[in-house]
């Protein structure tokens, strides 16, 4: 058996060379392991050689290609959980030379190819599906879960415009619930709006934040008015649309349970979920207040709003 095995590297041929021998294997066909550390490759492919160096010759013991991808992980893009992933969600995955520029969607149906990057799941039955594009640039490409994609193991397949390519493994299921928020970080001032419905029916549209005179945003202290208005706040997030029964669907804002009366595809953006909830008038005064939503049994990110 081969033994101290030495690495030569010539662009993009990796030579592995064992001068001396170990202990002698009476079984030629039994295997066993030879570890070479190879250091950081560049991502492409590469042609292996092993070769053990004799005085005056050398046997060659092995020749294959080795193929390096781009490193890439996938997210929920409203809370950038790694794991879980929901058909039809919008998915941000971070890696390196991605693409090799920056572009964004300018229409809708969405590409399936920008600035020459693809993106390709395979489900768990082996159906391979091009995902639809909203944003590539090289360190970011966010993508929607095509919703015909079958729950379970999955992997997608990102291409360049060079034929560089990266992969990352999925787990696709029903909903992975999320809230977008205003800093887009998943967490603080949501992306939301506030619907008040006065008492002669006319219905007012408001922001949850205001802006500050130097710039920038803050939350904007939310008046419940007087008792014949009625308040609702439309939340956004993404990996909700495909809950079992709205019954299993619970929101508490300060800790007080607040009736949902819809959650499902938010129209105009794809991949864009809402849930439109009632704020209750017991909060009046309470100051900031944390949201939580539970979609079939799971939490979302928290929020919070804050009630004047």
């Amino acid at each position: 058996i081969p033994r101290q095995p030495v690495l030569r590297r010539t662009d993009r041929l990796l030579r592995i060379e064992t001068t001396s021998l170990g202990e002698f294997c009476a079984q030629v066909l039994t295997p066993y392991s030879l570890p070479v550390p190879l250091g950081k490759l560049e991502p492409g492919t590469y042609q292996i050689e092993v070769v053990h160096v004799l005085s005056r010759s050398s046997i060659r013991l092995a020749a294959f290609s080795l193929t390096v991808q781009m490193g890439l992980t996938s997210t929920n893009a409203g809370n950038y959980a790694v794991g879980q992933v929901a058909r039809g969600s919008i998915v941000a995955a971070f890696g390196v030379r991605l693409a090799t520029s920056t572009e964004s969607a300018s229409s809708q149906p969405l590409p399936t190819s920008l600035g020459g990057t693809t993106a390709v799941i395979r489900d768990v039955t082996g159906t391979d599906r091009p995902a639809p594009l909203f944003f590539v640039s090289p360190q970011q490409i966010n993508y929607q879960v095509p919703v015909e994609t079958i729950e379970g193991p999955a992997s997608l397949t990102l291409s360049n415009r060079q034929g560089e390519t990266a992969m990352s493994r999925l787990e696709v299921v029903r909903v992975a619930p999320a809230l977008f928020t205003m800093d887009g970080s998943g967490q603080g001032l949501p992306v939301a709006s506030l619907i008040r419905t006065q008492a002669n029916g006319n219905q007012i549209q408001e922001s949850v934040w205001r802006a500050m005179p130097g710039g920038g945003i803050v939350p904007r202290p939310i008046p419940l008015g007087p008792q014949t208005d009625d308040l609702f706040v439309v939340l956004y997030g993404t990996g909700l649309r495909f809950r079992s029964a709205l019954s299993h669907v619970t929101v508490t804002i300060g800790g007080v349970a607040a009736q949902v009366l819809y959650l499902g595809e938010s129209g105009g953006y794809v991949g864009l979920d809402q849930c439109n909830v009632r704020i209750p008038r017991s909060l009046q005064g309470r100051g900031v207040v944390d949201v939580t939503l539970i979609v079939d049994g799971i939490r979302a990110n928290q929020v919070q709003l804050t009630i004047e």
